[in-house]
């Protein structure tokens, strides 16, 4: 081709491109070909009326690419023509009852027949391949802004946007309306169509007389289960959830049964037990500590992502794997597939008080007994969970550290985490997890502004996740771990000269933002949970936030979140923290030196419920309702600096007792507010005040 025409060509593309938007014309066309029409009416006439859809006027074959590169064509429509035809006074009543021809009507039979059933009925693969498809792309529309294929939309909301700046106020708002309720409708259309293919349409195909209806492959929705593009791991997710929900629990457990044997049960076993002994043998290593472990020798697995479809794929195959390729992708496929049912299905057993005892045990037999992750097999879940824990920390050279395989396991660690958590070393899932979210600060324009996510990012958002459910279901196990990683990370600082420890390369120094981030999710949505485990919380805080912040600033401005709870004070002139505690203790935190320390006081025989140091610092006062005490505290320190010593109690007084049932948001009971030195108001949540002097 010369120059001259391959510039023609281009012109001639560009200019194509510039009347219309060829993607959006593919995506039109790509659904079309692909929706269950027939199944709803009035979702057929909001798909052709407001979505813009065409329906199709013949049917449509479909293909199949295989792994060599060759396509199957699929061609059912033969078998219909086969059927009896009418005789010609039959053609000639049916064409007098419409103005349309006998042709034309049976073509739109045939049609509507193969949109309805047939197109369900030719092939586990096409069907999965459609509904994911289809489902993807109709989230991506829902997303947009007024994505819709109607031509005359389109352009009245061009020609809107163009004419917004010399239009007046009046009738910019009221057109602002008119685009903004069809936006709503727009996507109310996407979100129906998504809800048909996703959810709704196994049931009405059978119920329009489908026979052989070929359902979605559970094992190439397992592989999709953390694809790289968000919309199709969403309609992967949503197919095999829905999938395993329709199977039940007797299905459900004959799929455990299939794919339990396929689980590497020697590799995990063999890699739980070299990472146990390089624990052991590693203690004395400050990084070995405080770092995820480090890789074991891994087999060779392939990554989710990367995988080729299997053809002709119809139905679950007891056949051995054939290859070693196989059976890698069998492993691999396994450990998501019985993670993802461990961790949806696997506690399927309520705690509601209305059960009864027998009840309980019955259901809670019967539930173990057919998922496979109950009380009745510790074994398969003790096992899964390894796998997703090796998968967590021991990426290599065959295993990357972003693959859609490990995303699988990140997600599904904190999915299932009541499920798994018996089973789990807990400080070294969260300081993996950690790990990956250590880089969220440069990863976050990827994640933020709507960008492809990067491998990297997309690890970092899925780890996020995993840490947010694992912090929810299980806020005091999150806090206590973290305290005590917290804890050992500052004795080793103590010590980091003579141990020789970089501890600028620790998980713990690095994931500071993020455990802040958690640890305020937490106060903000589960302080009932929060308040009985406050001196952790606060050593945690100490820990992340930057002392010279406090040194410049009040508590109130650096983290903002813990000061809701009135059993924390900050004194920005003497600069220390006191915290009460559920035991009555009182926690005082001096910063005046680079490393915070910690004195407990015993201060009452109760929970305390509010404290507050004097203007000037030197006084303590601590309120405790379960005692009905008040105390205040002398907090001044000597002329050498040893004020931790000299913190004594120098009075008490009895408070009036307050109802039992106002006592259940202890966090906000009460108040302590210094009028000046020397006098303290206690203000109760039922507006009550009272005085007291030193």
């Amino acid at each position: 081709m010369s120059s001259r025409s391959i510039s023609e060509v281009s012109e001639f593309c560009r200019t194509k491109v510039c009347e219309a938007n060829l993607t959006m014309e593919i995506a039109q066309l790509l659904l079309s070909l692909l929706h269950g029409w027939g199944l709803s009416k009035d979702l057929d006439q909001l798909c052709e009326a407001t979505l813009g859809l065409l329906r199709p006027m013949v049917p449509v074959s479909f293909g199949v690419i295989s792994k060599g590169g060759y396509m199957s064509l699929l061609l059912p429509t033969w078998q219909l023509y086969l059927e009896q035809k009418p005789s010609i006074s039959e053609k000639n009543d049916i064409s007098s009852s419409s103005n349309l021809s006998y042709e034309r009507l049976e073509m739109e039979r045939l049609t509507n027949l193969f949109t309805t059933t047939v197109h369900w009925e030719l092939s586990t693969t096409i069907t999965s391949n459609h509904l994911l498809t289809i489902i993807a792309l109709a989230n991506t529309l829902m997303s947009m802004n007024n994505a819709s294929f109607v031509a005359e939309q389109e352009r009245n909301r061009k020609l809107h946007r163009q004419g917004t700046r010399a239009s007046n106020n009046w009738k910019l708002e009221e057109t602002d309306e008119t685009i903004a309720t069809q936006q709503n409708l727009i996507k109310k259309g996407w979100s129906l169509l998504a809800t048909l293919h996703g959810v709704l349409l196994p049931d009405m195909v059978v119920q329009n007389g489908s026979k052989t209806f070929k359902r979605p492959q559970i094992e190439m929705m397992a592989r999709r289960w953390q694809h790289h593009c968000l919309e199709v791991r969403e309609a992967a997710q949503t197919l095999l959830l829905n999938e395993l929900k329709r199977l039940g629990p007797k299905g459900r457990k004959t799929l455990v049964d299939h794919w339990a044997k396929f689980l590497p049960v020697s590799e995990i076993l063999e890699n739980s037990a070299i990472r146990k002994h390089h624990s052991i043998s590693s203690q004395g290593n400050a990084d070995s500590d405080l770092s995820p472990p480090a890789s074991a020798p891994q087999p060779e697995i392939h990554d989710l992502d990367d995988e080729e479809e299997e053809d002709g794929i119809e139905e679950l195959c007891s056949r051995k794997p054939s290859s070693v390729t196989e059976l890698r992708r069998k492993q691999t496929t396994a450990v998501v597939l019985l993670g993802v049912i461990g961790a949806e299905f696997g506690q399927e057993v309520g705690s509601s008080s209305s059960r009864t005892e027998t009840n309980r045990s019955e259901e809670r037999r019967k539930s173990s007994v057919v998922e496979g992750f109950g009380i009745g097999n510790n074994d398969l879940a003790r096992l899964t969970s390894l796998a997703l824990t090796n998968l967590l920390l021991s990426p290599n050279s065959k295993l990357p550290a972003h693959t859609a395989q490990r995303r699988a396991a990140i997600d599904l660690i904190g999915r299932g985490y009541t499920i798994w958590e018996p089973y789990l070393d807990v400080s070294k899932v969260l300081l993996g997890l950690l790990e990956l979210c250590s880089d969220a600060d440069r990863l976050v324009p990827s994640m933020t502004y709507g960008l492809p996510l990067t491998p990297a990012a997309d690890s970092c958002r899925t780890a996020r996740h995993a840490l947010t459910s694992i912090a929810i279901v299980r806020p005091a196990a999150f806090i206590t771990t973290m305290a005590k990683e917290v804890a050992r990370y500052n004795s080793i600082q103590q010590n980091q000269q003579s141990m020789n420890a970089n501890l600028s390369n620790n998980v713990l120094y690095r994931a500071k933002p993020e455990i802040l981030r958690v640890v305020e999710m937490l106060i903000t949505k589960m302080n009932a949970e929060v308040i009985d485990l406050l001196v952790e919380v606060m050593d945690i805080i100490l820990h992340c936030v930057d002392p010279g912040h406090l040194k410049a600033r009040g508590l109130n401005e650096v983290f903002p979140a813990i000061c809701i709870f009135n059993q924390v004070s900050h004194c920005p002139t003497t600069r220390r923290i006191a915290v009460g505690a559920k035991n009555g203790s009182i926690a005082l935190y001096e910063l005046r030196s680079s490393k915070s320390q910690c004195q407990i006081i015993a201060a009452h025989n109760a929970p305390v419920t509010a404290n507050a140091f004097s203007p000037d610092g030197k006084s303590l006062v601590t309120y405790s309702c379960g005692e009905n005490k008040l105390c205040f505290w002398q907090t001044s320190t000597g002329i050498f600096g040893l004020g931790n010593s000299q913190t004594k109690c120098i009075k008490s007084y009895s408070t009036s007792p307050i109802a039992e049932s106002a006592k259940k948001n202890s966090w906000n009971l009460a108040k302590l507010v210094w009028i000046n030195s020397r006098t303290v108001t206690l203000m109760l949540a039922d507006s009550s005040e009272t005085r007291f002097n030193i």
